[in-house]
């Protein structure tokens, strides 16, 4: 009796070890992401919107969020080698471990206190105009305050809207999404999280149904969903950029399977979202050049899309009200390139004229590259999605602005195209957040002049590496 009680509830051990073993890294892994996103909410309130700069842990939090994506960038590519090697775990069971660490970290996140963001507040400003009827490309929040009478929870929100000046730079696609969240509870930043969830899940389906079509493991997903500055930026600091994801990389899915007009009118939704994804649009359209009736009304349904969605932003005006006139004029933050080629813009052309000529060279620079890619045709899912994720990080990289949210746009194509060093921004693109300490001790010039930097040489250099290793074992970034 007592020795069929001791084998009670126990698997055989030759069983229990085959399950247990192969899995032990990504179990490992998993609890190692879950552990860091119940650190980070405990910190939380550390963070809270009152409490003086000078007095949060900004360091502490920098540092944490960077050995997070330094040991992410080191691992994750190196784990999912391995199990692919070794073919030794079973796909369904890491994937598990895979989806449910990193919707667990998320959900641990859910309740946290922002911490050193304050961008949803315009969203929420935004989605109670737009829900109400109203243009939200029409009036700027501060000018809406002088003129009405506000509930204390407007006002707030209100209070804590940033360049409350200026008129919204949010698509709307974006206000759609605002919108739906204010419908569910008003002025509530859980509602906004519930909807970035749901678009964050949707990315990832989708994710994996691609890298089904691309013959890749779905492991690789693990690249998007256990990135901890994306769970952060999602999870804790509610960024729109998720909005952007869902369409776009549907529109590829699309693309891929020769579906042009579809995948045209998923595009333009991606659009409505963020403006940057009109760079895919030579990739999306290019299986249509050899039907020309196909490329007609692919283009017909884009315009007209397009043309929708311009209709508020147009008949509310543009002038330097206007938050797509600011940012594309003046945004600058967290970029070592675009102060270099602003200055040496500066020698030919004056100051005056550098910033606008070095933007100008930049997105140059962008759309040549979405026309190099798409110049020849592509086979294979495989090669859409390279090439798709040369663009973004050609953006990514070129872009005057580089938060370190902005790495939403490229981690659904990391699967694709995993380079250590566009892995490695995980754990550079961290070292904005020291600006938090600088700025306030009157030092923000150490920022400036060496923690950007900082950021930046290690992953130039690592990109560098990275093509010339390539080109020296004779393997492309983009294949015939």
């Amino acid at each position: 009796m007592a020795r069929s009680g001791q084998g009670a509830g126990r698997l055989p051990q030759c069983l229990s070890t085959s399950v247990t073993r192969p899995h032990a890294p990504w179990i490992i892994g998993g609890g190692a992401l879950i552990g860091a996103a119940i650190l980070l909410a405990w910190m939380s309130p550390r963070f809270a919107y009152d409490i003086d700069l000078m007095n949060k842990p900004v360091l502490w939090f920098a540092a944490g969020l960077i050995a997070a994506g330094l040991i992410y960038a080191a691992a994750t590519p190196n784990l999912i080698a391995h199990a692919l090697d070794r073919r030794d775990a079973s796909t369904a069971a890491v994937l598990a471990i895979i989806i449910g660490a990193g919707l667990l970290a998320r959900l641990i996140l859910f309740a946290s206190e922002p911490v050193l963001e304050d961008d949803f507040y315009r969203y929420l400003w935004d989605g109670s105009a737009t829900a109400i009827g109203n243009n939200p490309y029409a009036v700027a929040p501060a000018d809406a305050a002088a003129s009405a009478k506000l509930p204390p929870d407007a006002a707030q929100v209100l209070d804590r809207v940033g360049h409350a000046d200026l008129r919204t730079v949010y698509p709307p696609v974006a206000q759609l999404a605002f919108a739906a969240a204010h419908q569910i509870a008003p002025w509530s930043l859980t509602a906004w999280r519930g909807i970035v969830l749901a678009l964050d899940l949707a990315t990832l389906g989708i994710l994996l149904v691609l890298l089904k079509d691309a013959g890749r493991s779905p492991m690789w997903s693990a690249l998007y969903w256990w990135n901890p500055l994306v769970i952060f930026a999602l999870a804790n600091g509610a960024h729109m950029d998720v909005v952007v994801l869902p369409p776009l990389v549907l529109a590829l899915l699309l693309a891929a399977r020769g579906r042009t007009v579809l995948a045209a009118a998923a595009l333009a939704v991606a659009i409505g979202a963020k403006i940057w994804p009109v760079l895919l649009l030579p990739l999306v359209l290019r299986p249509a050049l050899k039907s020309p009736a196909r490329l007609i009304a692919a283009t017909s349904v884009l315009a007209a899309l397009l043309a929708l969605q311009a209709w508020p932003i147009l008949a509310a005006g543009i002038d330097q009200s206007s938050g797509f006139v600011a940012y594309a004029q003046s945004w600058q933050r967290n970029s070592a390139l675009f102060p270099l080629i602003e200055t040496m813009a500066s020698w030919i052309v004056g100051s005056e004229a550098a910033g606008s000529v070095s933007r100008a060279a930049l997105a140059l620079l962008c759309g040549a590259v979405a026309l190099a890619v798409a110049w020849r045709p592509y086979v294979t899912t495989e090669q859409l999605m390279t090439r798709a994720a040369i663009v973004v990080a050609t953006l990514l990289l070129a872009a005057p602005a580089q938060y370190p949210w902005y790495l939403v746009w490229l981690a659904p194509f990391l699967p694709f195209l995993p380079l250590p060093g566009l892995l490695l921004l995980a754990g550079t693109l961290p070292l904005y957040y020291t600006a938090f300490h600088f700025a306030p001790r009157q030092q923000i010039g150490i920022y400036n002049g060496i923690v950007v930097w900082i950021a930046w040489l290690p992953v130039w250099a690592l990109l560098t590496r990275d093509v010339w290793r390539r080109r020296r074992a004779g393997r492309r970034l983009i294949s015939p």
